[in-house]
């Protein structure tokens, strides 16, 4: 008897090494892989907005941004901040110093986390009995979703740690560790609040007063409804809950500009499953996602997963109930401040591996199990976490050799360039306001302002006074950094303000939605509000009117504003239409479709009796030969296609004729 023990001990022993071994080389693996190229790519939006708040702003400032305009607690930000005063990081001119060390600074903390979010699956997994502990990590060590988050200059990976630290001391009834990790999940992200309430509301249904009982700092068993217990797990929630009453107004009333509506099951599931589970919104651009039906699978292996370890568990009930419900619990929040994405479920990722972990490799009950069946999970689970790697391999190495402007834009090219090509009277202007945020991390030599912020919308008298308060002097370029500029001129009035003044580009520079232009402007220019060259008095059914056109050319370029005024509110949105033809009737040879003015500023929005620039591009085939063209527009509802009828009769207004 004694040697049977001593052999299961033995086994039980180099098992043990086995998983430790394995879990060690998932981290340098994960490791290795993360700190690949780490600075090589520019900042992204995202990025910038934490960067410039850390490397520009002092801690009060940064407390009152977040307090009264970022629906963010401040926690990751304050990290960040003492840890850019710790490396000395500071903001850098790209062409003239050189690039990587800043992004590489500001990125490494995130690593650092996604690593030890990592090392933190191992003691977890074996609290809820996991028999191959390593195997969430190793599932995870080159995941293109924990790889893409910890690269990036943002609190998802530090949430996620601690979330798991948080679940671990439920699990491992460390009260203390249950509160500061508790406390500081809570206050990274707002939404740690359903995983962790889940959890709490979990363990006090299960396991009752024995939470707490072998711990030094909360004390003793308490009887009846058990208070002191409620409030051993309600204690990680009342500085995050003193944050947001401080906040009160952004935490109430935040809205962003590019808000949609709620997400239904079927989007809910897609950014749970494919989008979180296997990285499908990354990969798509590249042709390597897998088919959908891949990152359902996982979801739904990972919920069984978790079930049986809840059936095995006590703790595995709590962490079921973590994901089971807290998931659930964020997307009803969601039917009512419908800020969605599969980025504010990052926390489940870890979760989701865990369940598959289980699944794959089994969880101990207690019972002596056959050693053919041990060894048979063992070989089940080494070959689920070498599918996971391979795939992790091919998938990281596509994500890492792409160039990050397949998602993202380059803000940093766009500084070099400005640094490059910058004349002494240079002056810039950012449009919308938030630009101006890439600028105060990449600095330019030429002086830029921050334009009109989210909110506002740009006019035609507006525009003139940005561009005569920002007029460069002693044969200077007017620097116009467009990004999301959209939100706030809809109708492309800046540059159509330059353009009438007769500024044209001479330098330009495009990185998918930001665009950087530089205009040379003539002597004395003057900036009048846009108007129409030709007026027009075509009046649509419904209270819609046109009341001209503008053309503008540049090369191939051709720029046509229409002028609309409402004079009756509208109920829904339509897609203004300006075609080029050689005859009416004829097929266009080149036209331009958009909502009017965007889908930010639809119709219902705008107000009655102002005049509403609108700009649509067209470009000119390279072989059209010279000749007499006509250029004419339409309005049609963009879901049926049905045009909108003149009210005299007809369909399209003729805006005039174009010699080419």
């Amino acid at each position: 008897m004694s040697l049977v023990v001593s052999t299961t001990r033995r086994e039980a022993l180099r098992g043990e090494r086995v998983s430790r071994l394995l879990g060690f080389l998932a981290l340098l693996v994960f490791w290795a892989a993360a700190l690949r190229g780490l600075g090589a790519a520019s900042f992204w939006y995202d990025e910038i907005f934490n960067a410039d708040l850390a490397l520009n702003f002092s801690t009060g400032e940064v407390l009152g941004i977040l307090r009264t305009g970022q629906p963010y607690p401040p926690l990751y930000l304050l990290l960040l901040k003492g840890w850019t005063h710790l490396t000395g990081a500071r903001p850098y001119m790209p062409g003239l110093e050189p690039a990587g060390a800043l992004e590489t600074l500001l990125r490494f903390p995130s690593v650092a986390a996604a690593v030890l979010s990592l090392a933190t699956l191992f003691p977890l997994s074996r609290r809820l009995g996991l028999q191959h502990p390593y195997l969430p990590s190793v599932l995870l060590a080159l995941h293109p979703t924990l790889l893409t988050y910890a690269r990036d200059v943002r609190m998802y990976p530090l949430w996620a740690l601690l979330v798991l630290l948080a679940l671990l001391g439920l699990a491992a009834r460390r009260p203390l560790l249950w509160l500061l990790a508790g406390s500081a999940a809570l206050l990274t992200h707002y939404f740690s609040f359903f995983p962790l309430a889940a959890a709490a509301m979990a363990e006090f249904g299960i396991r009752g007063s024995e939470f707490g009982v072998r711990s030094s700092g909360f004390g003793v068993r308490d009887s009846g409804f058990g208070v002191r217990r409620v409030l051993r797990l309600a204690l990680p929630f009342v500085p995050a809950g003193l944050w947001a009453l401080w906040a009160l107004p952004v935490t109430v009333g935040f809205g962003s500009f590019a808000t949609g509506g709620p997400p239904s099951p079927a989007v809910f599931l897609r950014e749970l499953g494919p989008d979180l589970l296997t990285a499908a919104d990354l990969l798509a651009p590249l042709s390597r996602a897998l088919p959908a039906n891949w990152g359902y699978g996982l979801l739904a292996v990972g919920a069984l997963g978790w079930l049986w370890i809840a059936a095995r568990s006590r703790a595995g009930r709590v962490g079921a109930t973590s994901l089971l419900l807290g998931a659930p619990g964020l997307f009803l929040f969601w039917q009512v401040r419908p800020v969605h994405h599969s980025r504010y479920l990052f926390w489940a990722l870890p979760l989701v591996a865990v369940g598959v972990a289980a699944l794959a490799g089994g969880v101990e009950d207690g019972r002596r199990q056959f050693r053919a069946l041990r060894w048979g999970q063992g070989v089940l689970a080494l070959l689920v976490a070498g599918a996971a790697l391979a795939w992790g391999t091919r998938t990281a190495a596509a994500l890492q050799e792409a160039p990050r402007t397949v998602w993202y834009p380059d803000f940093r090219q766009a500084a070099a360039l400005v640094n490059a090509r910058a004349r002494p009277s240079d002056r810039g202007l950012t449009v919308a306001a938030h630009g101006i945020q890439a600028l105060r991390v990449y600095r330019t030599t030429v002086p830029f302002t921050a334009g009109p912020e989210i909110g506002s919308r740009v006019t035609p008298e507006d525009g003139a006074r940005l561009a005569e308060a920002h007029r460069p002097q002693n044969g200077g370029r007017f620097w116009l950094l467009l990004y999301q500029d959209d939100a706030v001129d809809p109708g492309g009035v800046v540059v159509g303000t330059l353009e009438e003044a007769g500024g044209y580009r001479v330098e330009m520079l495009y990185s998918r939605e930001l665009r950087l232009y530089a205009y040379a402007l003539p002597e004395g220019a003057s900036f009048r509000p846009l108007a129409p060259a030709r007026e027009l008095e075509a009046a649509l059914e419904g209270g819609i009117v046109l009341r001209g056109a503008t053309v503008h050319r540049e090369g191939r370029l051709m720029p046509v504003y229409l002028f609309w005024e409402l004079t009756a509110p509208q109920e829904k949105g339509w897609t203004g239409s300006v075609h080029l033809v050689r005859q009416v009737g004829e097929r266009p040879i080149t036209q331009w479709d958009k909502p009017v003015l965007n889908e930010y500023w639809p119709l219902p929005r705008l107000p009655v009796g102002e005049l509403l620039p609108d700009r649509y591009e067209l470009v000119i085939p390279h072989d059209l030969p010279p000749g007499t063209y006509i250029l004419y527009a339409l309005l049609y509802d963009p879901t049926t296609g049905t045009r909108r009828p003149l009210e005299g009769g007809g369909e399209m207004v003729v805006l005039g004729t174009v010699e080419w």
